[in-house]
C-alpha cells in the first residue's frame, strides 16, 4: 500500500515538472487550480477531460431539447411547424449562453419580470 501511495506522489511530481516546464510556474499554477475544482487525476490528460465535458454538455443539450419537443408534442399538441419553430429558438437560445451572450440568472430574471416564474437550478453540493 505505502508503495502504491509513494508511485502516486513521484507520478505527480514528475506530471508537475513536465507542466512546469511546458509552461511554466503560471501554467502549474493553472494546471493546480484546474484539478484542484474538478478533482481530476493528473494522469488524466486536461484535453481528454475538456472533450469529455463537451460531449456531455451536447448531450445534455440534446437530451432536453427532445424531451422539451415530446412535452410539447404530447400536452399541447403542438405539430411540426410549431415544433420546428421551438427547436430554433431552442437552439438560437443555447448558442447564446454558450457564447456567454446571456447568463441563467438573465434568463431565469426575465422570466420572472414577464410571467411571476420563479426557477432555479438545483446545486451539486
Amino acid at each position: 500500500m505505502a508503495d502504491k501511495y509513494m508511485q502516486g506522489r513521484n507520478d505527480g511530481m514528475a506530471f508537475a515538472l513536465k507542466i512546469a516546464k511546458e509552461k511554466g510556474i503560471e501554467g502549474l499554477e493553472e494546471e493546480c487550480r484546474y484539478r484542484g475544482c474538478t478533482n481530476l487525476p493528473s494522469r488524466v490528460p486536461k484535453r481528454a477531460a475538456d472533450e469529455f465535458v463537451e460531449r456531455m454538455k451536447n448531450n445534455t443539450i440534446d437530451t432536453i431539447l427532445m424531451m422539451s419537443v415530446a412535452v410539447l408534442r404530447d400536452e399541447f399538441e403542438f405539430g411540426k411547424k410549431r415544433l420546428e419553430r421551438f427547436q430554433d429558438r431552442f437552439i438560437l437560445k443555447t448558442e447564446c449562453l454558450i457564447e456567454d451572450y446571456c447568463t441563467w440568472d438573465d434568463i431565469r430574471e426575465a422570466l420572472k419580470e414577464e410571467t411571476g416564474l420563479e426557477l432555479g437550478i438545483r446545486k451539486n453540493e
